[in-house]
């Protein structure tokens, strides 16, 4: 007999309870969105403003180093740098091929970068790139990649000016010379922006300014370059004659005190980073010492005719060309007899100059070299030393001090040195900061204008046909100057036949306007003598210096200069 079931009605849930269960879900739901709206709303809106919006700096350009005449020496282009977020830019690198061609760029070195920076929020690919070529980066649309304005120092006079200006690094950074010295004021500050940017990490636009960029101010120094570019293609002439390993030129106008003119050899080219080898940037005419040998007699032989116990034409017995002094001879290239204390300049003698200088206590000549600045730094430029100057207690050490042996100078200290006679006595201070034209600086009485025009005197007659500095002589000027030719210390002795040729003179010689030295390190060729390899430099830059600044002439010839040195001698 079959058995009937039935089958039970699945049980339904009172109304009551499915509205509670309701009511539970839309109360946990509105929960849930007041709670998204207050406490997480600011952890979300940081979240989203990390993915989207972006602080950026903004780079400052850099202020321009400017010449006495507003001709640019330095100035910072504006150059466009390929860079990334790494985040996004490293996940896919089969999107780098096109823009790896386009910048030179191996996909190792790239690689590299992507690991090194794959913490960080930003990295460079490429630095410095023509716009051109970052245009077609950017049309390529690689996520992650952005372009940076950045600038890239130029120098427009390459190496002629380079050891003064220096240079700056990739970051437009000062590093040496006055963009290193004076880099706070160039470089200015950054400015910061934020930025919105894409999924694709791609800025879209600016939202705000953080702060504002403040871009380096312009730097204008006493440097005239067209003087600069003269003198290194007379100083690299004179190099290239002589068969000498370098050299240096410094001009100083009169009475200004400033530096016209500062070059240096070897060189190096600012503007191609891989001449920037150690040592090659070194500004000699600061940073190197010399000793300045018979371009110190004057200063000597002013010192005595300070003294008023001896005139021009006291008489010094030079014979027989040679002097012994404590068991060391001292020698002059001729046996001039007896000579005047004019002459002595003239003729350049050791022996004239010792005697003289043996007279008097050791300290007045220590004291005088000391007043007209040997010893001390000239004007505190990037580099600059200190000269050499030390208390002796040797008699052939008074001696060999007296024509310029036994201390030591730099090129702009022996050039401040001589404008003591170039302003009837007065030492000036020199300076790269220009000054208002007809300016007179307010320098230190040493000598007096006395003793100054006697020296003046017997440094023009120097510079006569007969002279030792006859090459220095240039067409309708009178001039003066002093020659030297100083054995090379090397590893703290001298070198048999390695020389300094040095020459040290002023023009006009009726109313100076410039004093220059010139510097020729180790001539190897025929000549060797201040007279020979010096001199023809000052005169082929003196004759422009002229030309450039409309210097009237003295107009008159050689022999005329002769009877007017002699006359100044007599009186």
């Amino acid at each position: 007999m079959a058995r009937n079931t039935a089958i039970k009605a699945p049980a339904v849930l009172p109304r009551y309870v499915v509205l509670a269960l309701m009511i539970s879900v839309f109360a946990v739901l509105a929960l849930r969105v007041v709670q998204l709206h207050t406490e997480e709303n600011e952890r979300l809106r940081v979240q989203g403003d990390k993915r989207y919006l972006r602080a950026v700096n903004i780079a400052p350009q850099r202020g321009r180093i400017l010449d006495r005449n507003g001709q640019v020496l330095s100035v910072s282009t504006p150059m466009d740098s390929v860079a990334a977020e790494p985040g996004i830019f490293c996940k896919d690198q089969s999107l780098w091929r096109p823009m790896l061609d386009t910048i030179h760029l191996s996909k190792n070195k790239l690689r590299q970068r992507c690991a090194k920076f794959a913490q960080a929020d930003f990295m460079y690919i490429k630095r410095q790139l023509p716009p051109a070529v970052v245009q077609r980066v950017m049309a390529m649309k690689i996520p992650g990649v952005e372009v940076r304005r950045e600038y890239k120092r130029y120098y427009p006079g390459g190496p002629v000016s380079a050891h003064l200006i220096g240079f700056t690094d990739v970051d437009d950074n000062g590093q040496e010379g006055l963009e290193r010295a004076f880099d706070t004021a160039l470089k200015g500050q950054a400015g910061r922006k934020r930025v919105l940017q894409d999924l694709a990490g791609h800025h879209v636009e600016s939202v705000e300014s953080i702060q504002q960029v403040r871009h380096g101010q312009d730097l204008v120094i006493t440097i005239d370059q067209r003087v600069q570019s003269q003198a290194s293609r007379y100083l690299e002439s004179a190099i290239k004659q002589h068969a000498a390993a370098g050299g240096s030129i410094v001009v100083l106008g009169i009475p200004s005190g400033e530096i016209i003119a500062m070059v240096n050899s070897p060189q190096f080219n600012p503007n191609d980073r891989s001449t920037l080898t150690a040592g090659v940037f070194r500004n000699s005419a600061v940073a190197n010492v010399l000793e300045p040998g018979s371009t110190a007699k004057p200063f000597t032989i002013a010192m005595v005719l300070e003294s008023g116990e001896v005139g021009v034409d006291t008489m010094v017995d030079t014979s027989p060309g040679y002097y012994q002094v404590a068991g060391h001879t001292i020698r002059d290239v001729h046996d001039y007899g007896e000579i005047s204390v004019f002459d002595v300049v003239v003729h350049s003698s050791n022996v004239g100059t010792a005697k003289l200088a043996l007279a008097f206590p050791f300290d007045d000549l220590y004291n005088t070299f000391e007043e007209v600045g040997f010893g001390g730094r000239a004007a505190s430029l990037p580099g600059e030393i200190s000269g050499v100057l030390k208390k002796r207690t040797r008699k052939i050490e008074h001696a060999t001090l007296a024509y310029g042996y036994g201390f030591s100078a730099t090129l702009l200290q022996l050039a401040r040195a001589y404008t003591v006679f170039a302003t009837d006595g007065v030492l000036l201070p020199v300076t790269l900061q220009p000054r208002k034209p007809g300016y007179r600086a307010r320098g230190k009485r040493v000598f007096s204008a006395q003793t100054a025009a006697s020296i003046r005197a017997m440094l023009e007659q120097a510079a006569t046909p007969n002279g030792t500095a006859r090459k220095a002589r240039i067409p309708r000027y009178r001039i003066g100057g002093k020659t030297g030719t100083t054995l090379k210390v090397i590893d703290g002795s001298y070198k048999h036949k390695r020389y300094i040729s040095l020459f040290a003179g002023l023009a006009p010689i009726t109313d100076p306007q410039f004093v220059m030295v010139v510097a020729i390190d180790d001539p190897r060729g025929k000549f060797y003598y201040g007279g020979d390899v010096a001199a023809p430099v000052f005169a082929d830059l003196m004759a422009d210096l002229m030309r450039l600044y409309n210097v009237k002439p003295d107009d008159i010839e050689a022999s005329q200069i002769t009877a007017i040195s002699k006359k100044a001698h007599e009186a």
